[in-house]
């Protein structure tokens, strides 16, 4: 390729980066998470959790959600054909609070959770189902509210979609920081996309959404042999720009424990991946131009120094790179992840790498897979 050629990739690599960073990312960090207070009642709500061996988990963090300070809602916990102490565990806490209501689904005859899930949404009393992980602890007893509060903001559609953050705990360590970096990006992405009138995932831990609108879409069925997908793929099926709503307030966080090892990260992002390529032609597109992007401005940044275009190769590095830790930093921010800015030089490089190295390969390891959900 000629040089000509390959400097011309790398000035519109770095002008897509910018824009993205400046003209998608940036109105993110602008996001105020005052709701409009509505003067019509709350809607009832059903929390639903799937469970399987989550006894300890359980024990230690159902009780916040079923203390949220809301008016009407339900707790189900689907017991999904658990080996451990979950069945006991959960008579006793249905005894103490008399809003939780146990299911079980025995026995398990397909991977994932799914068919849990479906099980729950089939049992709840209420329209609006909200759902979270049995390893998940909400930030405060406004949780609940600060969720349906979106669920109340006026459109021109009814509101069917509420998209939540769910963080990682942060302990010390550089896997721990990286992963929070990941799911900060990753939250910055799909919230700034669901802004513009492009919401493409949700996730799982911290979702929202109608039961009618499951019913309408025919639940999980167009990608029931998957294993993974409960959250992101049925909001990419459903969610248009009308429909969805964005709940980023620090109070409706919901933090869980972030992977231990790097195997165990590996096996988590696997997981996740295996179900991007099911996501709609239009997603496919902008997300391969975010990541392809990002590639192409750091290989083509290390082909220009080392051919001699010194000064070319730090001022797209340095434009690009004062935009990107300016947003960032202020998202970090709103989503109480001040800590990570300081790393983000080192971070921003490793996502390149990731996503050129890494997503390929864990891609390829997981498509056709089924990977069971605990």
């Amino acid at each position: 390729m000629s040089t000509a050629f390959l400097l011309g990739v790398l000035f519109t690599a770095t002008f897509v980066q910018l824009a993205l960073w400046l003209r998608v990312y940036a109105p993110l960090a602008l996001y105020s998470p005052n709701s409009p207070r509505s003067k019509e009642p709350l809607p009832a709500l059903s929390v639903i959790i799937c469970a399987r061996n989550e006894a300890e988990n359980l024990q230690r963090r159902l009780p916040a959600v079923l203390a949220q300070d809301y008016p009407d809602y339900e707790v189900i916990v689907v017991d999904d054909d658990s080996a451990d102490d979950t069945p006991a565990l959960l008579r006793r806490l249905a005894a103490e609070y008399p809003r939780l209501r146990a299911l079980r689904l025995s026995p398990k005859t397909s991977p994932g959770k799914k068919a849990a899930l479906a099980y729950g949404i089939a049992a709840a009393k209420n329209e609006w189902l909200v759902f979270t992980d049995a390893d998940c602890t909400p930030a405060s007893s406004y949780w609940l509210r600060e969720m349906a509060l979106r669920m109340e903001m006026p459109s021109e559609s009814p509101v069917e979609i509420v998209l939540g953050y769910g963080p990682y705990i942060a302990t010390a360590g550089a896997l721990n920081r990286w992963v929070r970096f990941e799911t900060v990006f990753t939250a910055m992405q799909y919230g700034a996309f669901a802004q513009c009138g492009l919401p493409y995932m949700g996730v799982g831990r911290n979702l929202a959404w109608k039961k009618s609108l499951f019913a309408r879409a025919g639940g999980f069925a167009s990608h029931a042999e998957l294993a993974s997908g409960d959250d992101d793929l049925f909001v990419n099926a459903v969610a248009t720009a009308h429909n969805t709503a964005l709940c980023f307030s620090p109070q409706a966080f919901m933090y869980s424990p972030a992977p231990h090892s790097w195997a165990g990260w590996f096996r988590q992002k696997r997981r996740h991946l295996s179900t991007g390529h099911r996501y709609r032609r239009r997603h496919r597109v902008a997300l391969a131009m975010v990541a392809g992007t990002q590639v192409g401005h750091y290989g083509l940044l290390i082909w220009a120094l080392l051919s001699g275009f010194l000064w070319t190769a730090l001022l797209c590095w340095g434009i690009r790179l004062a935009a990107a830790y300016g947003v960032f930093a202020r998202v970090a921010r709103r989503l109480n992840a001040g800590d990570l800015p300081r790393y983000f030089l080192l971070f921003d490089a490793l996502l390149a790498l990731y996503w050129g190295g890494f997503v390929p390969l864990a891609w390829c390891l997981s498509v056709g897979r089924k990977t069971p959900w605990k």
